[in-house]
């Protein structure tokens, strides 16, 4: 580069300074393009179109709580920085947002910075946190569309940006190696995630498998999806429209969250993040289980019922993942239902169950009827949109749907079960006239 200048240098003599002006301006920029190519980071001109907002797909699939709506940059901004950004709109009036900072991440911050986007150039500071640079661009339906051009202009610094299908793993190394002094963390893109984790963590499993671990990620969310009854791009079934947001929390100790906003780790924990095998191992629960939180239905989610229904997506990714026997066998829980159904049946009451026994009645559905029955149960939940609030009425909505899904009376499963419910609920069971199971299902085991 500088013998290249020093040559044109001497050339402007004979063909003068504003030739050589040119041809300095032109190497720069294509030395900025080579750059911009070699290393795992965001185009500074990025396309973003029109997706649902979390309460419209909250709403959609009777979810009980909004999750991600933010799109990936891949750019960071500075404390107290000025940024400049170009918005030029192709299509649609849905009005853009840009947000800075990433929810649980960036904790000490009482909440994220936004800014407006209009038409053509525009410069906004940065508060005294910064943080990563995401795009907000819904609308509360699915008929808006509409497409935006965001040219990342001055003040906006690229960060490690691992895309999946994209990125190659040497490039992702050389990225980290160049960057690591410029930036706090880095960003992975797959088709079902955007996760985020620090710098420090991302150069220490560097040579990991980056394109395993975003197809984990993916599979993840496929297996909570299929669970769900969720598929294709349209629809009341359609697959979620916006991605899942997963990062690292400062906490040095801790665990995993999913509230709100986006799924959290602890840093102690990025290791089962940033490392394959982890994610497909029994190590991966925790992320399965925070994942599954965000598909919980609240139709059938009753008190008590949040830290147990959250684990029938989390066996999905356990059996998703080819793991055998169940984690009911391997933590030895089944012997918690033994000693329950030693109880008079009078004396059974489901719902004071502690998390473990209370999802064995799930796990018993799943092996008398495949995963079927959770499958159809969503699905019908999303097309009837039940109007249930009370423990009582969704514990109705549940027994009577599982019945119709599984064309069988298990009257006697819930007695069996403890499920104390109004006679009448019992009295509907039997009404449906369904045949009995061939077997008492209370007895399963894997």
């Amino acid at each position: 580069m500088k013998k290249n200048i020093f040559y044109l240098l001497v050339a402007s003599v004979l063909v003068g300074f504003s030739s050589c002006e040119k041809a300095v301006t032109s190497i720069e920029a294509a030395s900025s393009a080579a750059i911009e190519q070699t290393l795992a980071i965001a185009d500074s001109v990025q396309t973003f179109s029109v997706t649902p907002s979390a309460t419209t797909e909250t709403d959609r699939m009777r979810f009980r709580g909004n999750h991600n709506e933010m799109q990936a940059t891949g750019f960071y901004a500075a404390p107290n920085s000025v940024v400049t950004i170009k918005t030029t709109v192709k299509s649609g009036t849905t009005p853009i947002r840009l947000a800075i900072g990433t929810p649980f991440r960036d904790n000490v911050r009482p909440v994220r910075q936004y800014f407006n986007l209009q038409e053509g150039t525009q410069s906004f500071t940065i508060d005294q946190y910064g943080g990563l640079v995401y795009i907000i661009y819904t609308a509360n339906n699915y008929s808006s569309t509409g497409q935006v051009e965001i040219t990342f202009g001055d003040g906006f610094v690229a960060v490690p940006y691992f895309q999946k299908g994209k990125t190659s793993q040497s490039q992702w190394q050389e990225t980290l190696n160049a960057l690591k002094d410029d930036v706090p963390d880095v960003v992975f893109s797959s088709d079902h995630t955007i996760m985020v984790a620090n710098m420090e963590k991302a150069l220490l499993y560097q040579n990991e498998d980056q394109n395993l671990i975003v197809d984990r990620l993916d599979a993840i969310i496929d297996f909570s999806n299929k669970i769900s009854g969720l598929s294709g791009n349209s629809g009341v079934h359609a697959v979620p429209y916006n991605k899942h947001l997963i990062t690292v929390r400062d906490a040095a100790s801790g665990g995993y969250m999913a509230a709100g906003i986006a799924i959290y780790y602890t840093e102690s924990l990025s290791y089962r993040l940033l490392q394959p095998l982890y994610l497909s191992n029994v190590n991966g629960w925790g992320m399965w289980h925070e994942v599954g939180h965000t598909y919980q239905q609240n139709a059938w989610t009753w008190t008590g019922m949040t830290e147990t229904t959250v684990n029938v997506y989390s066996l999905a990714s356990e059996r998703g993942f080819g793991l055998s026997p169940s984690r009911i066998t391997t933590n030895n829980s089944w012997h918690k239902l033994d000693t329950y159904l030693q109880k008079p049946v009078v004396d059974r009451n489901f719902n004071q169950g502690d998390v473990e026994l209370k999802l064995i009645m799930f796990h018993q559905l799943q092996l008398a009827f495949g995963d079927e029955v959770f499958i159809q149960l969503s699905r019908s939940t999303r097309e009837n949109r039940p109007n249930v609030s009370t423990d009582e009425e969704k514990m109705r909505y549940f027994m009577l749907t599982v019945a119709q899904v599984t064309q069988k009376n298990l009257s006697d499963f819930f007695r069996k079960w403890g499920f104390k419910v109004n006679q009448s609920v019992y009295d509907e069971l039997d009404a449906f006239g369904f045949p009995a199971p061939d077997q008492d299902l209370t007895t399963l085991r894997d």
